[in-house]
C-alpha cells in the first residue's frame, strides 16, 4: 500500500512543480517593467519605466529621458541628439509614447562628454555651455559650406547679367531673383534657429558666440541683398 502511494506521488510531483513555476514565469512576467534599449558608441543602457502614471513611457518626456542619459553618460542635454527609426527626436516636451518609443524600442544616442580642456573655453565650466557652444559652431560651418558659395555665385552672376555686353534675357533675370529669395529665405531660417538657442547669462562665452554668429548670418544677408539692389538698377535703368 506505501508503494502504491509513493508511486502516486511521484507521478504527481512533475506536474505540481511545472505548475508552481508556470506561475512563477507569469508573476515574473507580470512584475517586468517595460524597457528601451539606448546605444551610446559601444555601451547599451537598459533603461526601465514604470508599467503606467508617473514614470511610464506615457507621461515620461523627451527631455526627461535625456537628464536621466545625461546622468548615466555625462552628455549634456543640449549635446544630446536621441534617434529613433533614423529620425531625430526633436520635441522634448512630448511623451516618449507619442513620440512613438515602446518597450523594447532602440534608441541611438549621438553625443559626447566634454573633457577639461573643453570646459576650460567656456565662461561657467558647465558642460551645458560647452554644448551650445558645440551647437552654434556647427550652425555657423553649415552656412559656410551651403549659403556663402551660393551668395558667392549669385554675386558672380549677377556682375555678369548687368554687364554691359551681356545680351539680357527675362528668363535670366527672374532666375537671379528667385536665386536672391531661395538665399535669403535659407539665412533667415538660420537666423531663427541661433535665435531659439537659449544662453543663460553665465554663459558668456555662448552668449558672444550666438552674437557672432547672427553678425555673420545677417552680413550674408545684407551682401545678397546689394547684389540684388543691383540687379533692380539695371533693370531700372534699361526701361
Amino acid at each position: 500500500m506505501e508503494g502504491r502511494v509513493t508511486s502516486t506521488l511521484e507521478s504527481f510531483l512533475p506536474f505540481i512543480f511545472q505548475k508552481h513555476n508556470s506561475k512563477n514565469q507569469n508573476s515574473s512576467r507580470k512584475d517586468h517593467k517595460p524597457e528601451i534599449i539606448v546605444s551610446w558608441g559601444r555601451e547599451k543602457f537598459h533603461i526601465g519605466f514604470e508599467k503606467e502614471g508617473s514614470g511610464s513611457l506615457e507621461e515620461t518626456t523627451l527631455k526627461e529621458l535625456k537628464e536621466r542619459l545625461k546622468s548615466i553618460t555625462g552628455v549634456p542635454l543640449n549635446g544630446q541628439k536621441l534617434v529613433l527609426s533614423g529620425a531625430i527626436m526633436k520635441d522634448e516636451n512630448s511623451s516618449l509614447s507619442s513620440l512613438g518609443i515602446h518597450a523594447a524600442s532602440k534608441i541611438l544616442l549621438i553625443g559626447s562628454k566634454p573633457d577639461k580642456t573643453q570646459l576650460a573655453e567656456t565662461s561657467s565650466g558647465s558642460p551645458e555651455e560647452h554644448a551650445l557652444i558645440s551647437r552654434i559652431s556647427a550652425s555657423v560651418e553649415k552656412i559656410r559650406a551651403t549659403s556663402l558659395p551660393q551668395i558667392e555665385s549669385f554675386e558672380i552672376q549677377v556682375s555678369s547679367y548687368i554687364s554691359p555686353n551681356n545680351h539680357q534675357e527675362t528668363k535670366v533675370h527672374q532666375k537671379l531673383t528667385e536665386t536672391h529669395h531661395l538665399i535669403v529665405e535659407n539665412l533667415m531660417q538660420s537666423l531663427l534657429s541661433l535665435d531659439s538657442v537659449d544662453c543663460p547669462p553665465d554663459f558668456q562665452v555662448a552668449r558672444q558666440k550666438r552674437r557672432d554668429a547672427v553678425k555673420f548670418t545677417q552680413g550674408l544677408i545684407d551682401r545678397a541683398d546689394r547684389a540684388k539692389e543691383q540687379l533692380a538698377q539695371n533693370s531700372a535703368s534699361l526701361l
